[in-house]
């Protein structure tokens, strides 16, 4: 869309190795909110998140894993894991025209 975009989180396998750390890492988004809806799975980067909730995470609010979800998802192969998100863009679409 013109002022979002949707992804989906579906059950994957990880680009694997032994060692390497499937969580995502701490970031935040400069120019969208970012919204989401858990909808099945376990979220290894999120404690205490089930289905049906929502998160959200306002534009420049740094965020990411848990504490505790970078160890425990080294050696993990795949995520069962279904979540829908949306990142609105209208806030940084207005900056820029202004």
């Amino acid at each position: 869309g013109k002022d979002f975009v949707i992804c989906s989180f579906v059950p994957r396998l990880y680009d694997y190795h032994p060692d390497s750390i499937p969580a995502p890492y701490n970031h935040s988004n400069i120019d969208s909110d970012e919204l989401l809806y858990y909808v099945d799975g376990e979220f290894m980067s999120r404690k205490h998140v089930t289905k049906g909730m929502l998160t959200l995470h306002p534009s420049g609010i740094p965020h990411g894993p848990h504490p505790g979800a970078v160890e425990k998802s080294i050696g993990q192969k795949e995520t069962p894991e279904l979540a829908v998100m949306v990142d609105t863009l209208k806030m940084g679409q207005q900056q820029k025209e202004n």
